[in-house]
């Protein structure tokens, strides 16, 4: 699960119902999101237009490098922010801790640049596959620290609540390196300039980020009290050990799908730089779906927790299956208009470059729903404070990834890394569903089967098209996909949310407006 979206939401103390405080912050947040996923897809094809398939993979391995290297050299550190900030805060203590951390984060991460610029060779091949000349080295441990940056500005940002400055960050990031990012390209035409120009985007969005929160949170950083180092390390350390794993584990299947590519691609390390290339090309459009189930089951996961502190069982089962099937659904939905439009991006626009990317589509979109579908049904076991049960769940399905990598990537490349982290993410979502049944959330039968409706996608668009728009009818005039409530709740949620913007309905559903 994503640290940066889990960690920033509080428990509500209070019966919060599931209208427009949780609709206005799903909305925000959601909003923030895809804006930024957006920007991110533009620039993403933009990096295609004017990379080889190889010089793409080496930028893809970098980037799984940050991602994967960030978190695990502050063994997750960062990520005890949005439990503990409020308690240090209310004990004046917040300024020690943040420097404790600050200070730990430093030391941690000038350790691993000085070590990777000693052994430069070796963590060439660890992250590259190849030799790799020392100024591409300085610039990947230059941008690993801009990284670091970046995402501890990020923690403490979403800790204290700020939502605007969160979003100015993330505007900054991602615009500016879109901005460097294609216009170093154009002038060198060289992958490299992507690490200067990633490193100051970084830099970029954590100046932003710490400006906008020193002059809103500034006297509180001033206030200060003597923290005791038995008080604060034993207090946090579990959480962020526990956290850190599960969002390690999470973030692993990706990554052991390129590096797999990479090692294991036959024809030597050009065809595996280039088959990372392409996977990274194919998953422009899929990832976006897991970067909103992202944002989502963070925002749920509050008003599960309300529920479960209240003992309201039943709500939690009944507001997690109706939130699941209109997820799958939705997510289905998104896949048949990606794949219409797939010709326009791959033979059009990529003028027919990543045939390989474009093929595999289906399965990918496919693979980004349930893996989706996954993170959301996993707030559940965090409200229940099943986390080991749920790292459990991604570990076992990261090994049938591996597993199924070795052979099905020799025998045949890129579409047997995609089947084999299809099948592994089918198995990280049936675990998660039976291990929510053993903690006391029993998901129905029609849930169940809405899981099962992206496997349309399998036989092609039309046959996915025509299900859905049977499904849809059936949920709106029917019980047999969603109750009366379940579309009663729905409405309490979105409608508001359409008035805000002067659209006037008066409910959502067929049935309910004749």
């Amino acid at each position: 699960m994503s640290t940066h979206t889990i960690e920033s939401i509080q428990p509500t103390h209070r019966r919060t119902s599931i209208g427009d405080r949780f609709a206005y912050g799903l909305v925000i947040m959601l909003v923030i999101n895809f804006g930024q996923r957006i920007v991110g897809i533009v620039r993403n094809i933009g990096f295609c237009q004017y990379l080889s398939d190889a010089d793409l993979g080496q930028w893809a391995l970098a980037n799984s490098f940050f991602v994967l290297a960030a978190p695990l050299i502050v063994i997750g550190l960062p990520g005890s922010f949005g439990k503990f900030t409020e308690y240090f805060r209310n004990r004046l203590c917040l300024s020690s801790y943040l420097k404790r951390v600050a200070a730990v984060c430093i030391t941690s991460t000038l350790v691993l640049a000085a070590m990777m610029l000693l052994a430069k060779e070796s963590f060439a091949w660890l992250i590259y596959g190849s030799h790799a000349t020392i100024e591409i080295i300085a610039w990947t441990a230059i941008a690993l620290l801009a990284q670091v940056s970046y995402n501890f500005v990020y923690d403490v940002t979403l800790s204290l609540r700020q939502v605007r400055v969160l979003s100015s960050m993330q505007f900054f990031h991602g615009v500016f390196f879109a901005i460097f990012g294609i216009v170093g390209l154009s002038l060198t035409n060289q992958w490299m300039i992507l690490l200067p120009s990633y490193a100051g985007s970084c830099l970029m969005g954590a100046m932003v980020g710490g400006w906008c929160v020193w002059q809103k949170c500034g006297q509180e950083f001033r206030d200060d009290c003597r923290l005791d180092h038995r008080e604060m390390w034993p207090r946090i350390l579990p959480f962020a050990v526990s956290l850190w794993l599960s969002n390690l584990l999470a973030g692993s299947f990706e990554l052991s799908d390129r590096y797999m590519l990479l090692h294991l691609s036959p024809g030597g390390e050009s065809i595996g730089q280039a088959m990372v290339g392409q996977y990274y090309c194919g998953r422009i459009i899929p990832n976006l779906l897991t970067s909103v189930a992202l944002t989502l089951s963070g925002i749920l996961l509050p008003y599960l927790s309300a529920d479960w502190e209240a003992g309201r069982q039943h709500d939690i089962q009944r507001r997690l299956g109706y939130v699941l099937s209109l997820v799958s659904l939705a997510f289905t939905a998104i896949s048949v208009v990606a794949l219409l439009g797939s010709p326009i991006l791959f033979n059009v626009v990529f003028s027919g470059r990543y045939e390989a990317a474009h093929s595999v589509l289906h399965l990918s979109l496919l693979q980004c729903t349930w893996a989706s579908l996954s993170m959301i049904a996993g707030a559940y076991l965090l409200c229940a404070e099943r986390a080991k049960a749920a790292s459990v769940n991604l570990l076992l399905g990261l090994v049938v990834n591996i597993g199924l990598n070795i052979p099905l990537i020799r025998h045949f490349g890129l579409t047997g890394s995609v089947v084999a982290t299809l099948i592994a993410n089918l198995v990280v979502l049936s675990l998660t569903i039976w291990t929510m049944r053993r903690a006391g959330c029993h998901t129905d039968t029609r849930t169940l089967l809405m899981l099962v409706v992206p496997v349309s996608l399998l036989f092609g668009t039309e046959f996915a098209a025509i299900c859905l728009a049977i499904l849809v009818v059936i949920a709106g005039r029917t019980d047999w996909i969603l109750s009366h409530q379940d579309r009663t709740d729905i409405d309490a949620m979105l409608i508001p949310v359409f008035k805000k913007a002067h659209i006037s309905m008066a409910s959502l559903w067929p049935a309910a407006r004749e």
